[in-house]
């Protein structure tokens, strides 16, 4: 599974409010629909992404599944995220002179900059 998916699909803001709630308590699609003011579908599409990545599940009590957060697996993942982030090299120097691969647009942009700070005087 892809780092940044994950990352997406658990802060998109409803799915993290239901998180949230999940953290505290299990409930079943109709109490989340009511306690966050949307509809049972759009809890059940959120609640479809967060099982596909396996970081809520249900438990099926009486006719109604009620769901938790699976604190084992959010917590791999999230080590697993900030493993992904520390194997990229530290930042580097900036330096006043830019050497990328785009350095001929980055000397158009500066020297445009300059300009304008120029006229401001």
């Amino acid at each position: 599974m892809d780092t940044i998916e994950i990352i997406h699909a658990i802060t998109e803001p409803t799915r993290f409010r239901l998180l949230q709630l999940l953290f505290e308590h299990h409930y079943c699609v109709r109490a989340l629909s009511k306690k966050l003011e949307i509809t049972e579908s759009a809890v059940s599409q959120h609640m479809r992404i967060l099982k596909k990545y396996q970081v809520v599940y249900g438990v099926k009590i009486g006719y109604q599944v009620h769901y938790r957060v699976d604190r084992h697996r959010l917590s791999s993942l999230l080590e697993g995220a900030l493993h992904g982030i520390l194997q990229y090299p530290s930042e580097t120097e900036i330096t006043r002179d830019c050497s990328c691969e785009f350095i001929s647009e980055c000397i158009r942009r500066d020297s445009k900059i300059l300009e304008e700070q120029e006229y401001g005087k």
